[in-house]
């Protein structure tokens, strides 16, 4: 993703409303019932386009208990709060 670490984690805040949320040295553990959800982030190097530096982030989601539609719903929030707009 192309953001620092101080802006995601500030955008990420709205999706984590309803979750017991613990911190990791690299992300969060989520856990809502039986089920949870493990996000990770590590640095990228910026990446440079003439003048324009982006920083980056490489994120991870994992999932443990729940099934396939609850970590669908749980992408799509993802998605919906990160979304930027654009092409």
């Amino acid at each position: 993703m192309s953001l620092a670490l101080p802006e995601f984690t500030r955008q990420l805040q709205p999706l984590l409303a309803g979750w017991q949320v613990s911190p990791l040295a690299d992300g969060w553990r989520l856990q809502q019932g039986e089920r949870r959800a493990e996000i990770r982030c590590q640095p990228l190097p910026t990446l440079q386009l003439g003048a324009l530096a982006l920083p980056r982030l490489q994120v991870s989601i994992a999932f443990d208990g729940g099934n396939a539609d609850q970590h669908a719903a749980f992408i799509d929030d993802f998605q919906r709060h990160f979304r930027r707009g654009g092409g």
